[in-house]
């Protein structure tokens, strides 16, 4: 998992090729501006969703991870709690089979890196299983959810 601020995404280009697309179409669009919903960056390689929520109370989010796709989660604007574990971790419980279509599964864990995600941004790779969406001092998030393909 990589996290940063946003003004420093650029240095994580030449990863990959799609990251580099997701990263360009970032520094290059204001995705504040953006109405809420899904648009395809390139075709199903880079696929952003734009969102604005109330974040939920810790006790009703859910750990998740993605087989084929990366995550860039983007707070635009607001805070929320986010969190990681290792697809390793014991304490992990599957608490719903990989849905393909949505190309998710979710977790319980007992344990798990938290951090306040605030005009920042998280890279989350398979192995990454993520917790996001939760709530810290309460407020409208905007968030921006880049899916990017895994490369073969």
């Amino acid at each position: 998992m990589i996290i940063g601020k946003l003004k420093n995404i650029a240095r994580y280009k030449g990863i990959a090729k799609n990251i580099d697309t997701a990263i360009d179409y970032v520094l290059n669009n204001d995705i504040l501006a953006l109405a809420p919903g899904k648009y395809q960056i390139d075709g199903d390689n880079v696929i952003l969703n734009r969102d604005t929520y109330v974040a939920k109370p810790l006790e009703d989010c859910f750990y998740e991870n993605h087989e084929k796709y990366l995550d860039l989660q983007i707070v635009l604007k607001g805070q929320e709690y986010f969190a990681y574990t290792d697809i390793s971790n014991p304490t992990l419980k599957e608490t719903a089979e990989y849905n393909e279509a949505k190309d998710v599964r979710k977790f319980s864990a007992q344990q798990g890196v938290f951090f306040v995600l605030e005009e920042g941004f998280a890279i989350v790779y398979p192995e990454d299983v993520h917790l996001a969406k939760c709530d810290v001092n309460g407020g409208t998030v905007e968030k921006a959810v880049i899916k990017i393909k895994i490369e073969q």
